[in-house]
């Protein structure tokens, strides 16, 4: 009623949603405004359309449950697949759905990593098998209350608004303005980018209220106060048109203190109905609304204490009264409307509603419910030293920890409120580091340093390991924070405590370094890196050397000249230090050292290293649950592959690396790994998403402008606003980031890439001695670093492209001096656009050899999935008059230029054929089923003209050192 402009934007979605789209609309207004009926009509609507319909939504008194929404919309949908549908999904996602859901519990194995910022795997899973179920009937989630929804729930929902998949519809509802930060950030996202719709319902006018509560038979005085007074809520005009002719003054006072969001006249209207029911009844309503909003009866019988006589008689009343009614589930009731069961709650007396949770958590102990059910009971009946309670709120906060942890923050918490004031300090400090985790895993840094700092009052002063490991993480999470100066000055009060000589302190002397260097004071750096090192030599302890030399080398990467010679140096020695110890040996403690040995490797253009050092990271984080540098592994790791022409698999590992940064809550991070899939949505010509991205990465970059690394994101921002086209735009973000041309970068390694896009700018805007003047820098930063060839190849590049816009003749053998450069740096995406640059330099005066540059750089292009310079390619060919090559168009179907077209999971599995990886390896790594690996490779052969794995190994392997002159790196 009053709804149809709503009702036709959702039909409109709903029918898209149909042909193929995905879609998401959300749903706002204030409470019993309408949201619920809305999205109950969109329901049917959808259902008439053929979508099979997924219905939960968050309550307010159970918040706290991990994942209950999702759980809610999901699992009895899903109880309901064949045993072959679920095997369908792989074993990872089903073993993640197994520990989601009550229904596939049977599924469930051990989690194969405990890191909290791994928990987007689940998402992962909960995306997959709604993306199985869509491609055979549209799904339409829906998903009301979404602000009382638990943390763990709305990270599901922020996943599915970031990833769409076709035939998938979201519909959610929320109150305004009480969404929690997360999801308030995520749903504004959504709608800047326009990939969710936002319907704000209104007030019902005067004539509709009318028609809403015409049964009532009220007279038009009696209709207008009744509006007047209920603003036109259709969910208040109902309930207080229930008892208007009964008693009118019955509810026009005071009803007394109460929820702030229950107006006093509704809280008097439903006191009044409930009044009206027999002792029984309102004593089996109680104890339904400990239950839950949608109750199993029986469970509420149980709380109740009725006999079996006494309960069924109240059952029919409170159906009767029409405040529950019955649900598709059997022998499970559901309140009229959440603000109902909230009222009854309440008045049901803070006295027995404790102790009726004491019996619900009984009760569900007895049916094997899950700890964090029983749990947030316990959480409102638990007594100040009750060790059994605190027990299990304690392993309800250890299980939540890995996929839920702003859930395990909670409990923990409650652990420690009943603690006693006797109760042991390790017993108090122990929750309280748990605490501090869970809160550092979801980016509360703000209130887990607060926890650290208690925590650090209970350690003896004798106990100066401990103390100094505590402020190490207070240290760290102030960092976190910005706050430098603080993080500084507690590493060093940590480092006074710490026995010198050792790994502790080497490794705490090296923290503080890299806390100069985010105060700028690079020479500081320096020095305590070399002293540590020094130090390292002196006792022979090969791991601090190991620590102290790869700090060494991230260190001398972030400026030029002499400091890149020493970090080359001491690349080497901590390489061959880390490849000569075991895993055992390297994680935990040496992870910090194993990191800053891939950031060298990447800057100094040893990209197959750096990707092998990655994964191993990667590997050893996960298995030894130590996530601190996962993200910037994972990030590297994307570098690696993005230099080395694996878009396909650089961008699989930036979308993970983006998702981990999320779920941590970190704004630097979270704008560097976001560019960087700008960066590779860019290479492979998916221009609008890469501006997309990039613009994301600029936004979250503004929320940490003095972070390290904060010139990475406008930087790649600028270069894919040059690369769509949009060249003033770009240019405005690159010189904002180098601070005009007078100034020296302060990353050098990493300006000379950027600045050539930068020239390619310039001279698309004919400003050609602003080109020159950037060409001039560039040559002189290239020519500080001689032993980089990919610097040398942007500084041939940015030479080259002036002179051909000033028609040197020069141009074509500086083209070819960059060709040379970027073929020996191994970076076949900056070979192919070298390819098409030497192709433009011959076209005036040698067809033939531009043709053969031109087919050349296509067929790089094509291998690396670089559609936006393949297509270059094919225009210059096209000018030229030149056709592909005969020793292309002659071979099989199998050839370079069908790689070029895979799909992203084509080319992952045709890479982990290369490296002989069996069917199920790749399942495992790929998380999907053996099944779809199967299909994909028989798919592929058909495709490409082989008939087994070891031919395409072979014409894969044969195809990339026809380009790069050996098979690509691992």
């Amino acid at each position: 009623m009053g709804r149809t402009v709503e009702l036709q934007a959702i039909q409109a979605a709903l029918l898209a949603t149909r042909q193929g789209a995905d879609g998401a609309i959300l749903v706002t207004g204030e409470p019993g405004i309408g949201k619920t009926r809305l999205l109950r009509e969109a329901a049917d609507r959808a259902a008439a359309l053929g979508f099979q319909i997924m219905h939960g939504g968050g309550t307010e008194l159970e918040h706290a449950i991990p994942y209950a929404a999702v759980i809610d919309a999901l699992d009895e949908p899903l109880s309901a697949l064949r045993r072959a549908d679920l095997s369908a999904l792989g074993r990872d996602s089903l073993a993640e759905l197994g520990r989601l859901l009550p229904s596939l519990a049977a599924w469930a194995t051990p989690l194969a990593t405990t890191l909290q910022i791994e928990r987007h795997r689940c998402h992962h899973a909960v995306r997959s098998v709604l993306h199985r179920l869509a491609a055979r009937r549209p799904v339409l989630l829906v998903l009301d209350d979404v602000q009382w929804a638990d943390h763990a729930s709305v990270e599901v929902v922020v996943h599915l608004l970031r990833h769409g998949s076709p035939r998938l519809m979201l519909l959610l509802a929320h109150r305004r303005p009480s969404l929690p930060d997360i999801a308030s950030a995520a749903l504004y996202r959504a709608a800047y980018d326009r990939t969710l719709t936002v319907l704000e319902l209104e007030a019902l006018s005067l004539g509709e209220t009318a028609e809403l509560v015409h049964d009532e038979a009220l007279d038009a005085g009696e209709l207008t106060q009744l509006h007047t007074q209920c603003g036109g809520n259709p969910f208040y005009l109902q309930e207080l048109a229930r008892v208007w002719r009964r008693s009118a003054t019955a509810v026009a006072g005071d009803a007394g203190a109460g929820h702030a969001e229950i107006p006093a006249a509704i809280r008097a209207a439903l006191a009044q109905e409930v009044r009206a029911l027999s002792p029984d009844a309102r004593r089996l309503l109680h104890a339904a609304a400990v239950a839950g909003s949608s109750v199993e009866w029986d469970l509420a019988v149980e709380i109740s204490e009725l006999t079996t006589v006494q309960a069924r008689r109240a059952t029919n009343e409170v159906v009767d009264t029409g405040i529950v009614h019955g649900s598709a589930t059997p022998g499970r009731l559901v309140f009229r409307h959440p603000i109902v069961r909230l009222a009854v709650y309440e008045a049901a007396g803070y006295g027995w509603r404790t102790q009726a949770h004491r019996r619900a958590a009984t009760a569900l102990a007895r049916r094997g419910a899950g700890l964090s059910i029983r749990a947030h009971h316990w959480e409102f009946c638990g007594t100040v030293g009750d060790e059994q309670v605190i027990t299990l709120l304690t392993e309800a906060g250890v299980a939540a920890a890995p996929r839920a942890p702003v859930a395990a923050a909670r409990w923990f918490r409650a652990a420690l409120r009943l603690l006693s004031d006797d109760a042991p300090a390790g017993h108090r400090l122990s929750l309280s580091l748990s605490l501090a985790d869970a809160l550092n895993a979801t980016g509360r840094l703000g209130e887990c340093s607060e926890v650290l700092r208690h925590a650090l009052d209970l350690i003896p002063a004798e106990a100066v390991t401990d103390r100094a490991g505590v402020l190490t993480r207070i240290a760290l999470t102030e960092q976190g924070l910005g706050n430098a100066a603080e993080g500084g000055r507690l590493l060093t009060a940590a480092l006074a405590l710490t026995p010198p000589g050792g790994l502790a302190a080497g490794a705490l002397r090296l923290e503080l370094a890299k806390n100069h260097l985010m105060m700028r004071h690079w020479d500081e750096a320096a020095r305590v890196a070399r002293e540590v090192r020094h130090s390292a030599q002196d006792c022979a302890d090969r791991r601090l050397y190991l620590a102290a030399t790869a700090a060494g080398a991230y260190m001398g990467t972030l400026q030029y000249g002499d400091s890149l010679v020493h970090a080359s140096a001491h690349l080497d020695e901590s390489t061959s230090a880390l490849d000569a110890l075991t895993d055992t040996e390297v994680a935990p403690d040496l992870l910090d050292g194993l990191t800053h040995v891939v950031y060298a490797e990447v800057s100094l253009e040893r990209f197959a290293s750096a990707a092998a050092h990655a994964a191993r990271g990667i590997r050893l984080s996960r298995n030894t649950g130590h996530g601190r540098h996962l993200v910037e592994l994972q990030h590297l790791h994307a570098l690696a592959f993005l230099m080395q022409g694996r878009l396909e698999a650089g961008l699989a590992t930036a979308a993970s690396a983006v998702e981990s940064a999320l779920l941590l809550g970190n704004s630097p991070m979270v704008a560097l790994t976001e560019a960087t899939r700008c960066w590779l949505l860019m290479l492979l010509g998916r221009v609008s998403d890469s501006l997309a991205s990039g613009a994301l990465a600029v936004r979250v970059n503004a929320q940490a402008p003095n972070a390290l690394f904060a010139w990475h994101a406008p930087l790649v921002h600028g270069a894919a606003l040059i690369e769509a086209g949009r060249y003033r735009h770009g240019r405005r973000e690159l010189l904002a980031v180098a601070g005009g041309h007078e100034q020296l970068p302060m990353f050098p390694t990493t300006m000379p890439y950027f600045y050539r896009y930068l020239v390619d700018g310039e001279l698309a805007l004919g400003r050609v001695e602003a080109a020159e003047q950037t060409t001039r820098q560039v040559e002189s930063i290239a020519d500080a670093m001689p032993m980089l060839s990919m610097r040398s190849g942007d500084a041939k590049y940015c030479r080259a492209r002036v002179q051909l816009t000033c028609g040197d003749s020069a141009a074509r053998v500086t083209a070819e001096q960059s060709v040379a450069a970027y073929q020996a740096a191994g970076t076949l995406v900056e070979v192919a656009r070298a390819r098409l640059l030497l192709g433009h330099t011959l076209a005036g005066d040698d067809a033939p050899a531009a043709e053969r540059a031109f087919d050349s750089a296509l067929s790089t292009a094509e291998l690396c999935g670089a559609a936006r310079l393949a297509e270059q390619a094919r225009l210059g060919l096209h000018r030229v008059g030149g056709r592909r090559s005969s020793r292309r168009s002659d071979r099989p179907r199998a050839t370079t230029d069908r790689l070029g077209d895979l799909t992203e999971r084509q080319s992952e599995i045709v890479a982990r054929v290369v490296l002989g990886r069996t069917n199920r390896q790749i399942s495992e790594e790929l998380h999907v089923s053996e099944k779809t690996v199967e299909a994909h490779l028989t798919r592929l052969y058909t495709r490409l003209g082989v008939s087994s794995r070891t031919e395409l190994a072979a014409v894969a392997s044969d195809s990339w050192s026809s380009v790069a002159g050996g098979p690509p790196p691992v």
